[in-house]
Order: structure tokens, then C-alpha cells, then sequence
């Protein structure tokens, strides 16, 4: 995308032969495009002329051109270019769909040329790039007791711990909800027994090369949570929370 003045001050050397140039002008006499169009054949370039007059110079100056039908415009004194701008950039929508069909553009090539918005996000980041890992993963024995976890139950801000044994593979979780449960079904004693008694056994998890997107939707069903394991091979190696995923942009 190149602006006419510019492009006559330099910007035409990015034009080589093997490249198609688009000209858009409603009437076909913007006198900058018609002064770029003799320099621009001379580089070897293909001319497109895209117009709404018929006949215009411009349409007889290109190797092609493609009229776009204009009645008026919607601006009340017939000046503002409303209409032709609007069908302008339906048209340039419209080829653009076409050539993403023509090429066969699959998603994940299409999420590499939109890498920062969210619809690239989305089809890009993996579990392992936004999951919490190592010093921030409140990780804890199975042998410790609740009354020992407590503190680091809340310290890491994840509402979870994440019961590890000393090869790193992950036995279960125990979660602040879990803590109320138990508090009001056995009261104090649960403090002191071991948290792989009370912890929650085979857990849901994700794999750290799963879609960041797809990993939300494992949070929803069956049963929404806020948290996940990121486990591969049965070795923890981080968690995602809801919010962190938010924070991503998903």
C-alpha cells in the first residue's frame, strides 16, 4: 500500500516487474496516479485501474481496468466521496477474500500475518507460552499436612496447590474451595491430615503444546474451574489460570 505523492519521491522503487499495481481513483484522473503510471510500466510492472468513470484516463492507461459502478453519492450535495469509498473498499474485501480461497489459506497461516490482534492470539499462543512455571507454581509435598500449606495455599494467588512427588509428576490438586468443604465437614482436625488424603486425585490437565484458546474450553466442560495443570508425561510443568489467559488477550 503505497501513496501516490510518496511513491513519486521514492517509495516506487519497492515496484518490480513480477509485481501487479492497483490504482484506485473514483474518476479515473487523479493527475498524481496518472503522472506514477508511465514510471511504474517502466520498472515492468501490470497496471490494475479501478474507477467509476467510464472511459476515464486512467482506464485507458492500465493494463486493465475494473469499473465500479457509481449513481451518486450519499453526501447530500452529490462532493463527499461516501458511496465510492465504501464500495471501494468492499470490492478490495471482496478480492481479497478470493485470493485467500485461490492460495488456500489455512488458519494458521493466516493467524502468522495477524500474530498481535486477538484472532492471532487465539491461533497462535500454546499453553506453554502463557502458563505460570517454576517459583510461581505453589507446588507442595503429598506428605505435608493442610496446616503447613497454608500459607503457600494463598501466597502464589492461584486459589490451588498443586500435590507433586519428588520426581515431579503430579498426584492431585487441593483448592481454597476444597479447604471450606472440608473445614465444614470435619472442622480443625483436617488441618493436620496429609493432603494426599484430602487432595483431588486425577485432575483435569492440559498438554503445554495445546492451543492457549483450547485450553479455556477444557476450563469450561463439564465442570468450569479457573485453574489447569499443565502436565506432560505425567511431569508437571506449569499452570494456567483463567486470568491468565484473559491477561493474554484470549
Amino acid at each position: 500500500l503505497a501513496d501516490d505523492t510518496d511513491a513519486l519521491h521514492g517509495d516506487i522503487g519497492i515496484i518490480s516487474e513480477d509485481d501487479l499495481l492497483v490504482l484506485v481513483s473514483k474518476s479515473g484522473s487523479t493527475e498524481e496516479l496518472l503522472k506514477l503510471v508511465p514510471y511504474a510500466k517502466a520498472k515492468g510492472a501490470k497496471l490494475v485501474g479501478i474507477h467509476s468513470q467510464p472511459g476515464c484516463k486512467l482506464a485507458k492507461a492500465c493494463d486493465m481496468d475494473v469499473h465500479l459502478p457509481l449513481m451518486r453519492e450519499l453526501c447530500p450535495f452529490d462532493l463527499a466521496p461516501v458511496t465510492s469509498t465504501a464500495i471501494q473498499m468492499l470490492f478490495g474485501d471482496t478480492c481479497a477474500v478470493a485470493i485467500m480461497q485461490a492460495k488456500k489459506l489455512t488458519m494458521d497461516e493466516y493467524a502468522m500475518n495477524h500474530p498481535a490482534g486477538r484472532i492471532g492470539k487465539r491461533l497462535i499462543l500454546k499453553v506453554g507460552d502463557v502458563m505460570k512455571v517454576a517459583k510461581d507454581l505453589p507446588t507442595c509435598s503429598p506428605d505435608s499436612t493442610l496446616m503447613t500449606e497454608l500459607v503457600n495455599l494463598s501466597a502464589k494467588g492461584c486459589g490451588c496447590l498443586l500435590v507433586v512427588d519428588g520426581e515431579g509428576k503430579l498426584g492431585g490438586v487441593f483448592t481454597d474451595g476444597d479447604l471450606r468443604r472440608q473445614l465444614a465437614s470435619q472442622g480443625a482436625n483436617v488441618l493436620d491430615m496429609k493432603i494426599s488424603d484430602i487432595m483431588i486425585k486425577n485432575p483435569r490437565t492440559v498438554d503445554p503444546n495445546m492451543k492457549a484458546v483450547d485450553a479455556m474450553q477444557v476450563m469450561e466442560d463439564p465442570k468450569p474451574v479457573t485453574f489447569l495443570p499443565v502436565v506432560e508425561d505425567g511431569v508437571l510443568r506449569g499452570l494456567i489460570t483463567l486470568h491468565t489467559l484473559i491477561s493474554a488477550g484470549l
